[in-house]
């Protein structure tokens, strides 16, 4: 029985890592990573509970999120906002033509009924959705931020009205400390 020695293991692993990253340059995949996870971080210095599950792989309801035309999505996954889940992917391929749009769920991902057409025995899976096109929307990545500090300010506000605590809706109840650039004496 044949088998790759760890030799050839490393070295067809960083082939097909240099050739995927060759091809994440080329279609504008890697800026659009790097976009988000800086757009992600500046929501968490800003106070807002936000985090994002990257799928190794893209999932089928992935492609729920774009019914109507075929797309290349290598990736998908579950953006969180306290306890909030939308379904995200990154689209660089749509009807044969590059492009380069995220999409997230109009709705929680959990709580979300499959809904659709079907075609010869067939169900088409249709999942509601806000697409963001980097490409051609210089202002894409804020509508994202936008949307996702729509999500937790009406969560901040469902929270504070939870006078007798009695709802479980993901957000602590300690406020977050403002990060300072000041930093105090080693002695005082």
């Amino acid at each position: 029985m044949k088998k790759l020695t760890p030799e050839q293991i490393r070295d067809e692993f960083n082939a097909r890592k240099e050739k995927f990253s060759q091809w994440g340059e080329e279609t504008g995949f890697n800026a659009a990573l790097q976009g988000i996870s800086t757009a992600l971080a500046d929501l968490r210095a800003g106070g807002i509970d936000v985090s994002l599950e990257i799928l190794g792989d893209s999932s089928q309801q992935a492609f729920a999120l774009r019914p109507d035309v075929s797309v290349t999505s290598p990736i998908s996954g579950v953006l969180r906002i306290n306890h909030i889940h939308r379904l995200f992917s990154i689209t660089v391929r749509e009807s044969d033509k590059p492009c380069l749009k995220v999409s997230l769920s109009d709705f929680d991902i959990r709580y979300q009924g499959a809904h659709g057409e079907i075609k010869e025995g067939k169900l088409r899976n249709v999942i509601r959705t806000k697409t963001y096109d980097f490409k051609k929307d210089p202002d894409a990545l804020v509508k994202f931020q936008q949307e996702i500090i729509q999500f937790s300010a009406r969560n901040a506000v469902v929270a504070e009205n939870d006078v007798a605590n009695a709802f479980d809706t993901g957000i602590s109840t300690k406020k977050p400390a403002l990060k300072s650039a000041l930093k105090k004496p080693a002695n005082g």
